[in-house]
């Protein structure tokens, strides 16, 4: 009887499926506006989009993290630094991203997770129009993506599907 519990415990408390992550929860009404709401803000802004990626965890890895910062070559975005020069990528990718972020099935409800080290975003897309900053910070650790434009912040965990499938071919996790 005790090896059935104790198996439950430790697949529970581990994290050894692509599903790990998941909140699986659908979203809720007040986070499937905001997404709407950016959905309709990157089909009329989004141009001149760069991707920058994020420096390594500063909490899992923090001597490398620290190096990074003390040489410099790093800009901010929304809290969190990134390489100054963006990724060479080609030209169609992030607009791709984009197509990927903007689909409501490429979001659930953000669900808090704890066997990660923090949101920290592997990449930033970023752009301006009207003088307005917007930027989609895609954090692969927790599978979140954050998006802040002239509506606010709009914070959602990535469909596993969308998250195995689109975005890592697109933007690889490697640091």
């Amino acid at each position: 009887m005790r090896f059935p519990a104790l198996a439950i415990a430790l697949l529970s408390t581990s994290c050894v499926t692509k599903t790990c992550w998941k909140g699986g929860i659908p979203m809720r009404e007040s986070e499937m506006h905001a997404q709407w709401g950016a959905e309709v803000d990157i089909m009329k802004s989004a141009n001149d989009v760069k991707i920058y990626r994020g420096l390594v965890h500063p909490t899992s890895r923090k001597a490398a993290y620290d190096d990074q910062v003390k040489k410099g070559g790093w800009v901010e975005f929304r809290d969190f630094k990134f390489h100054a020069t963006p990724v060479d990528a080609k030209s169609d990718t992030a607009w791709k991203v984009l197509e990927i972020y903007k689909r409501s099935a490429s979001h659930e409800a953000f669900a808090p997770k704890t066997s990660c080290a923090g949101f920290h975003p592997d990449y930033a897309l970023v752009w301006s129009k009207g003088g307005k900053q917007r930027v989609l910070q895609i954090c692969y650790g927790c599978h979140e993506w954050k998006y802040f434009g002239p509506g606010g912040m709009i914070h959602t965990d990535i469909e596993d599907h969308t998250y195995f499938h689109k975005l890592l071919p697109l933007l690889s996790q490697e640091k």
